[in-house]
C-alpha cells in the first residue's frame, strides 16, 4: 500500500510509462525527445522549447472506497482504512507546431488507453502491489476554458486531454487498540420455569 509519497510515484509512473513507448515511436520520438521534456509543470509554466505537460489539477477522494473497515493488525491492534483518491491530470502537447501537437496527443492517449491498468514492475517507487486505472474524464469546452483561465493567465487555450487515475491508497497511521472479552456479566437476567401448581 503506498504510503504519503504515493501521488509523486503515480506522477513518475506515468512519465516512465509514456517515455517507454514514444522513445520507440521514431514519429513521436522526433517530436519529443528526452524523457526530460515530459513535465509536471502547469502548461502556464511552459517554457519555448518541446514539452508534454502532465499537470496534476485536482485530486478527490474515492468515494466508493470511502467506508473501508478497519483491518486488523493482530488480537489487539486494529488499523484505520487507508485513504482513497482520485487524481485528474490535464495532458497538453506544447511542441510550438500545431500539427505536432496533435500527433503527440494522439500518441499519448493511444498509450494511455492501452496501458488502462497500472500494476506490477511499471508501478514506480512504492506501490508495488497496487493496481491503477487510467480513465479518460472527457471534459465539455466549458468546464476545460474554466480549468484554462484557472492555471493560465497570460496563455491562450491549447489542446488538452484530462484522465483520472484512480484508485490511490495511501496507508494511514492511525490505530485502534481492542481489548479481548474474557468474561461476560449478566444483569437482571430472571429465567422463568414452569409453575408446578399449574399442572394437573
Amino acid at each position: 500500500m503506498g504510503e504519503y509519497t504515493a501521488i509523486a510515484d503515480v506522477g513518475e509512473t506515468l512519465k516512465k510509462l509514456l517515455w517507454g513507448h514514444i522513445k520507440d515511436d521514431p514519429v513521436a520520438k522526433s517530436i519529443l525527445e528526452s524523457e526530460e521534456q515530459i513535465t509536471f509543470s502547469s502548461p502556464e509554466e511552459l517554457e519555448a522549447d518541446k514539452r508534454l505537460s502532465l499537470f496534476l489539477y485536482h485530486v478527490t477522494e474515492n468515494a466508493y472506497l470511502k467506508n473501508e473497515e478497519l483491518q486488523r493488525i493482530n488480537s489487539t491492534r486494529l488499523k484505520y482504512p487507508p485513504l482513497a483518491l482520485s487524481l485528474f491530470y490535464l495532458v497538453t502537447p506544447h511542441t510550438q507546431k500545431r500539427e505536432n501537437d496533435h500527433i503527440l496527443l494522439g500518441k499519448v492517449m493511444q498509450i494511455l488507453h492501452d496501458n488502462a491498468i497500472l500494476r506490477g514492475s511499471v508501478l514506480q517507487g512504492r506501490l508495488a502491489g497496487e493496481e491503477l486505472r487510467i480513465i479518460l474524464n472527457p471534459l465539455s469546452i466549458d468546464e476545460l476554458n474554466k480549468i484554462w483561465n484557472v492555471i493560465s493567465k497570460s496563455r491562450p487555450f491549447k489542446l488538452s486531454a484530462s484522465y483520472e487515475v484512480t484508485p490511490l491508497r495511501i496507508a494511514s497511521l492511525r490505530e485502534r487498540e481492542v481489548k479481548r472479552v474474557i468474561e461476560r456479566h449478566f444483569e437482571n437476567y430472571l429465567v422463568r420455569g414452569e409453575d408446578d401448581s399449574q399442572k394437573g
